[in-house]
């Protein structure tokens, strides 16, 4: 077991610390930066220098030796490529739950076909599959390299050997990510969902980006933010009949925060073992969010190759307390947000902490982190 000496933060005439033996409890790791689609409303376009790869097993099995020796209990399967194309995807999913891990996939859904029985007998815990549109030509334009019906099998063959097979696992959510070009199809989805047997339907923002197909952005058109009010209104009496559990963003930024990572004492574990604090700061590229393009610094807090998570955790100690406490300026609800150079970038803010996470759309509840 490591020994971390305890983290001390001032402020003002307050002293804290963060507990000993405190650590993180769940990794995102993306095993792989290749995919086999090209969605339109993806950031790793806006990324400079981006390329696909997929994570060495040296370095995966770097993540599971010190996953354990820190006590994290929970893997997620995600990041910024498609887990189940890795040519080890599987053999990486069996070894870690031999060690006893609770296993999540964020997958497009693809290889569900192939997988689903697999998936169920290594005893997966959780599915999050991406279906943005329920029209073949709709889903074709946004998700390119997609099959809407392949997809729409595969769901169907999972859930099937999930109920025949008499197992609880995996729990299988899908996630909408909200644009206008299928603002209207948000009834259509919670119908499809309830009819599958899906647990959970989760709407999310997409997160606009310099150089993206115009028209997608919700977020930063008020009349879009308005259809996708009334929309939610209207399925809010249907949700409680239908079945699905329905996770829906904040239709505008608020005061309301709660950092995904944070919350959940996680941390995002890079194709080349780079750690980050969450999977927003893991490369350097450009956002535009309301309106106003913002420059995203990378932020590497260890490499868990070289180092033991629990030293990484200490040292992401004074953000993560920030984080958790929301300790940080608002800046999507403040009336300086469309002039302030300090939102422009991640590296600063008017508080003087650095980086800042008080512009990131995950943070404000607006996207969703699979965790």
């Amino acid at each position: 077991m490591d020994s971390v000496l305890p983290v001390e933060l001032r402020f003002g005439d307050w002293v804290t610390r963060l507990r000993e033996g405190s650590h993180p409890v769940e990794l995102m790791v993306e095993i792989s930066t290749e995919c086999n689609f090209s969605c339109i409303h993806c950031f790793r376009f806006s990324s400079e220098g981006f390329s696909g790869q997929f994570m060495d097993s040296g370095v995966f099995r770097a993540v599971l030796s010190r996953a354990e020796e820190a006590g994290v209990t929970k893997l997620m399967f995600s990041g910024w490529g498609e887990p189940t194309i890795h040519p080890h995807f599987l053999k990486f999913v069996e070894e870690a739950k031999s060690r006893g891990f609770h296993i999540g996939v964020n997958t497009n859904g693809y290889y569900l076909i192939e997988l689903s029985e697999k998936l169920v007998e290594l005893g997966v815990d959780e599915i999050y599959v991406s279906m943005d549109s329920l029209d073949v030509e709709l889903y074709s334009k946004i998700r390119k390299g997609g099959d809407l019906p392949r997809v729409a099998k595969g769901l169907e063959k999972l859930l099937k050997l999930k109920v025949s097979s008499g197992a609880l696992q995996p729990k299988v959510k899908a996630i909408f990510t909200v644009t206008r070009l299928n603002i209207d199809e948000i009834d259509k989805a919670l119908t499809y969902a309830s009819s599958l047997g899906i647990s959970e339907l989760i709407y999310s923002y997409y997160i606009d980006y310099p150089g993206a197909p115009s028209g997608l952005d919700c977020l930063g058109v008020p009349e879009c933010r308005e259809r996708f009010r009334e929309k939610l209104a209207e399925i809010s009496m249907k949700q409680l009949e239908m079945g699905p559990k329905v996770a829906k963003p904040c239709i505008s930024p608020t005061n309301f925060r709660r950092c995904p990572f944070a919350s959940n004492r996680a941390l995002f574990v890079r194709v080349d073992g780079k750690v980050n604090p969450c999977i927003y700061y893991s490369r350097s590229w450009r956002a535009r969010v309301m309106g106003v393009e913002r420059r995203i610094r990378e932020v590497v807090i260890g490499d868990i190759t070289k180092d033991s998570l629990r030293d990484i955790w200490s040292s992401y100690a004074k953000l993560y307390f920030r984080l958790y406490f929301t300790f940080i300026p608002s800046c999507l609800d403040c009336d300086l947000v469309d002039y302030c150079s300090l939102t422009m970038s991640n590296e600063g803010d008017c508080w003087g902490y650095t980086p800042t996470c008080a512009h990131c759309p995950y943070l404000y509840a607006l996207s969703y982190c699979p965790l």
